[in-house]
């Protein structure tokens, strides 16, 4: 990956982490974090997207070795407005999203990083092999990836893995809308970017309750994917060759 003259000075990874009440997670999230930008050896930022949060903690928790930058929404907009916002205002070259339930592992950074490399990929997004989920969570998502994928072609099984690294230029272009997230695979292909995957753990949660309501996300899903199916044929493919093209 080289790198662009006129972006020195600014981070290599964005690792942008969009939350709610997850104030029991965060500074154990924040000392693995930590931990995994060292085993990656370059510049980072650590971004934390509050979207909305009502539980209390005493301060913003910071990292030892890399600069936390805290962004609060001004009410709950939901997941896929906090990765949105926290994107925008990413410096990295490259950003890292991940989830603040202690469910992804951020261990799993340098072998994502390396099938990034070795594909030379715009997107590497995490594979779930051993889901720590209920029953019925994995069973709703295991039929809602295959509908996705057949119908969006996007290549990806676990696209609502949210462990992932996207190259800063396709993550700006990103659309802002609810449910957005849970597709980003398939816009990067649409808009004629290179995706990838890569097996990564995934835990118990740690601590605090998850925020996802199955059916509801399940009917949300199926109407988004009416829109996707539009939307994915409809994006521009082309853009403008820089340093970074390739």
């Amino acid at each position: 990956m080289r790198e662009d003259p006129a972006r020195k000075g600014e981070p290599e990874y964005s690792v942008v982490v969009p939350f709610f009440n997850e104030s029991e997670n965060l500074p154990q999230l924040l000392r693995e974090i930590d931990s995994a930008l060292q085993a990656l050896g370059r510049s980072a930022e650590i971004l934390l997207v509050n979207d909305g949060s009502t539980d209390r903690f005493a301060r913003p928790p910071t990292s030892p070795r890399y600069p936390v930058r805290w962004l609060d929404l001004t009410c709950r907009s939901g997941q896929s407005a906090a990765i949105y916002y926290g994107i925008q205002a990413a410096a990295g070259r490259w950003i890292i999203l991940l989830d603040a339930d202690l469910q992804n592992d951020p261990a799993d950074l340098p072998a994502l990083l390396g099938r990034l490399q070795e594909e030379k990929l715009d997107l590497v997004t995490g594979f779930r092999q051993r889901r720590q989920d209920s029953w019925q969570r994995r069973w709703m998502s295991w039929v809602a990836n295959r509908v996705r994928a057949r119908l969006l072609a996007d290549q990806t099984r676990d696209s609502g893995c949210s462990l992932k690294i996207i190259r800063s230029e396709l993550a700006r272009r990103l659309p802002g809308w609810n449910g957005m997230h849970r597709f980003i695979p398939a816009l990067a292909r649409g808009m004629g970017y290179r995706t990838g995957e890569q097996p990564v753990h995934h835990r118990p949660r740690h601590a605090g309750q998850s925020k996802v309501r199955p059916w509801r996300r399940a009917l949300a899903a199926t109407i988004d994917l009416l829109g996707m199916i539009w939307l994915v044929r409809r994006q521009f493919r082309g853009r403008l060759r820089g340093p970074e093209a390739d």
